[in-house]
């Protein structure tokens, strides 16, 4: 996954992580990405984000060279419901990842979420 999403070191993206689950992805793409980089997780069960939340919490707390990790927003909802003309989904995603199996009709939506020379990883 990590090598389909192409991320460079300290390049400052913005990455959505629809379906985010325990927040492990997100960790190693802003550890990667740096602190430039903006990382949207939308995930549909609260306690997951909850759970996802603490669980990064503490990952930031354990690294030595301090937080790099501060740019992580959380949103409780469906994303497959995401509203793609307002906010940072009108402007778009330069990295998106699926976490879960989706139909492929819905492959249009995230399509038009990404950005020029964007790119989408997840499985359908």
């Amino acid at each position: 996954v990590l090598e389909a999403l192409e991320l460079k070191k300290d390049e400052p993206l913005t990455f959505l992580n629809a379906g985010s689950g325990s927040g492990y992805l997100t960790c190693i793409a802003s550890s990667i990405l740096g602190p430039r980089s903006v990382h949207y997780c939308v995930e549909i069960h609260e306690d997951v984000i909850d759970h996802s939340k603490a669980a990064i919490s503490a990952w930031k707390e354990a690294q030595s060279d301090g937080p790099t990790t501060q740019n992580i927003h959380f949103i409780h909802g469906n994303a497959l419901e995401l509203v793609t003309d307002k906010g940072e989904c009108a402007v778009g995603f330069d990295r998106i990842y699926i976490g879960a199996a989706i139909e492929k009709a819905y492959l249009a939506m995230f399509k038009k979420l990404l950005k020029p020379g964007g790119i989408l990883v997840g499985p359908v």
